[in-house]
């Protein structure tokens, strides 16, 4: 490595040291920085997703909201070259950590990264390319032609980085080194200009601590709460954050400044941390809202069979209705209906106690991911993980006395008050709290002698044996609560436990468990006690500080829907309005079937490429001048256009409003796919 590479490369300060540039803002967050990222792109770049699909084979990555982005991970890789290049391998480590390393002596990466979001759709260019039979021959080679999604250049996508304020130098320097982002770089592919901006974010006070600490988090970036200890090809991921994970992401932040014996709160059980469960959005108050895993007693009826060759898509849909189990029963044998059970990721929510209860399941990925862990491997090792979707929203409680809530607010300020991020689930994914609030124990909920007892975390418990239980039985629920119960009908599953304690570098004895979800049917003069019992915190089982042994009281089971194919509406961008869309694109499919036969040469007709450009035209742009373009054709190569029955399609799309003039056009393209493959189509052919 040359002495003009390594005189370029600030030399490292601790953490202690900020630049003077820095001191006042690194003061008011205990010498930590946050900075936006810009990229805005000078060429046009490949933000691969590493999937294809609808004749393109190699789509953009999009985010939640379908616009592109470059993941975090890409961002990292590139600058953790950049620095390879400039200082070697020990000072990339140094910088952005080594695998497998301690964070407690330093091995974790010290800048935390979000991705990058375009603020707006800017659409997509598609690319095609072959290759040459020779280089003196531009015929292309066969079996070569490859269709590449490329984000068009003037592209700018925004995410934000958090590091010591000792570091700012040694990123700048990196920022800087880097001219390209995307696949194909090496050919021109992705040119970019990359720039550190300011950002301050909203403070806010800590508030005067009680004895329950309410907060609403966000994922600034997806999540991957690992849900087995020993992955396949494809990680899987829980749908909710465990609070033994909340509980050791916050431990960890507290160590790694110094703070042992605020940690130790949490970790012996002084204050406990409940599961943190997704919302389906922002609630406008944290006082009031309700969330809880799907009790398995809640079911829904088993679509029924169809027959013929009209796909899936094109059935029509009603919202799911969803019973419970055990008071359905005369209706089910009357009406032969047939009922399964809940979703491992269904929630139930209500904002308020005077709003329905709510079903929904949030949005999870599966993203495909390239792995080189060793600089010196060729080969990359390609895996897929199963990711909970950016910003995403979880609720979570911290419960114990005032003065021990109190030190922990105090030693997390820079994280209640929105300064600081923690780092949660597989790979330290950036969360921050986005709202807290602090409030009184609840009071006890009003019950009579019977109700339905709701899991809503799972729960450890032994027997006589110390074996761990997997179901409870009633002399074992007498043991369990301690209160004069009795035991009717009970709904229950089991569960396995996994875990990895980040400091001793080792995984945690799995433990067995009764799912979260399970419903129990008591009664007697104990289930008032219960109730006290929940509304002071006190949770059944082992390891209730780690979030284990929650549960809840209902005089009704949550989430039951009336009969929803009564009351269902046709809202934009339901199934119902789905339906009527492939409905109508059938009646012009049906009047209209010589367009999925290939024409003679005298009979040119639309290709089914075609077809599919002209529906991403129309998802990029979201207008009409895609369809007039091709009502009124320029180039040779659009002249199969003018084909009448083509021309009649467009003319039909063209008096639909311009939002649903790209919906329209998939649903026409899907008859023309499926039309293509039918067995009398095969036959045809």
């Amino acid at each position: 490595m040359s002495k003009k590479h390594k005189a370029h490369f600030p030399k490292r300060r601790s953490v202690s040291e900020p630049s003077r540039s820095d001191v006042g803002t690194a003061s008011q967050s205990n010498s930590w920085l946050r900075r936006t990222l810009i990229a805005e792109l000078l060429t046009d770049a490949h933000l691969g997703s590493s999937s294809g699909g609808g004749g393109i084979d190699a789509l953009l990555a999009r985010d939640r909201h379908g616009r592109p982005v470059i993941w975090a991970s890409h961002v990292e890789g590139v600058l953790r070259d950049a620095a390879r290049r400039l200082h070697g391998d020990q000072e990339a480590e140094a910088f952005f950590g080594r695998a497998g390393g301690d964070f407690t002596r330093g091995d974790r990466q010290r800048a935390v990264f979000t991705s990058l979001y375009a603020k707006d759709n800017a659409g997509s260019h598609i690319w095609r390319s072959t290759a040459r039979e020779t280089f003196d021959n531009r015929a292309p080679k066969d079996d070569t032609l490859r269709v590449v999604e490329y984000v068009p250049r003037g592209t700018k996508l925004v995410g934000e980085v958090e590091l010591p304020a000792s570091e700012l130098s040694v990123l700048q320097r990196l920022v800087q080194e880097v001219d390209a982002l995307g696949a194909g770089r090496s050919t021109g592919a992705g040119r970019v200009k990359l720039w550190l901006g300011d950002v301050r974010p909203t403070r806010r006070t800590t508030g005067t601590p009680t004895g329950r600490l309410t907060i609403l988090l966000k994922n600034r970036d997806p999540l991957c709460i690992t849900a087995t200890a020993t992955p396949d090809n494809l990680i899987p991921s829980l749908a909710f954050v465990p609070g033994r994970t909340l509980l050791g992401a916050v431990a960890a932040w507290l160590i790694a400044e110094g703070d042992r014996d605020t940690a130790s709160l949490l970790t012996s059980g002084r204050v406990s941390v409940s599961d943190a469960l997704p919302l389906p959005q922002a609630p406008t108050t944290l006082a009031s809202v309700e969330v809880l895993p799907a009790p398995l007693s809640l079911q829904s009826e088993k679509p029924e069979g169809t027959a013929g060759e009209v796909p899936w898509w094109a059935q029509p849909t009603t919202p799911t209705r969803r019973l419970d189990a055990w008071s359905a029963k005369p209706e089910r044998k009357q009406n032969a209906v047939k009922l399964k059970r809940p979703e491992d990721d269904l929630f139930v929510y209500r904002a308020s106690t005077s709003e329905a209860w709510t079903t929904f399941r949030p949005a999870r990925r599966v993203r495909l991911r390239n792995g080189r862990p060793d600089p010196k491997q060729l080969d990359a090792s390609l895996f897929a993980i199963e990711q909970i979707v950016e910003e995403t929203h979880f609720v979570a409680e911290f419960q114990g006395t005032p003065e021990d809530l109190k030190k922990v607010a105090d030693e997390l300020g820079p994280i209640l008050e929105g300064w600081r991020w923690l780092r949660v689930g597989r790979a330290g994914g950036p969360v921050e709290v986005a709202r807290f609030a602090w409030s009184s124990a609840p009071a006890a909920t009003k019950t009579t002698e019977k109700a339905l007892l709701t899991l809503t975390s799972d729960l450890l418990v032994r027997d006589e044996h110390l074996r761990w239980r997997t179901a409870i039985d009633e002399a074992a629920l007498r043991e369990l609560l301690c209160a004069d119960v009795q035991l009717g009908r009970a709904l229950q599953d089991s569960v396995m436990v996994h875990g990895f304690n980040g400091t001793s570098r080792l995984w945690r004895m799995p433990a067995a468990g009764i799912r979260r979800g399970s419903v129990f049917e008591v009664s007697g003069g104990g289930v008032a006690k219960l109730a006290e019992r929940a509304a002071k915190g006190q949770w059944l089982g082992e390891r209730t500080h780690e979030g284990f042994g929650r549960f809840r009281l209902d005089a009704a089971l949550p989430g039951v829907t009336g009969d929803a194919r009564t009351t269902s509406a046709q809202t934009p961008g339901t199934d119902v309005e789905d339906e009527a869309i492939a409905a109508d694109t059938r009646e012009w499919f049906n009047a209209h079937k010589s367009l999925a036969k290939s024409g003679g040469a005298n009979d040119r007709k639309p290709s089914l490429s075609q077809w599919l450009d002209l529906v991403a035209a129309l998802e990029s742009s979201n207008n009409t001048n895609a369809i007039d373009e091709r009502l009124d054709p320029k180039t040779a190569g659009a002249k199969s256009w003018k084909d009448k029955d083509a021309k009649a399609v467009l003319e039909k799309r063209k008096t639909r409003q311009p939002e649903q003039c790209a919906r329209y056009a998939r649903f026409f393209v899907r008859w023309l796919r499926v039309n293509s493959r039918s067995p009398q189509a095969e036959r045809a052919r």
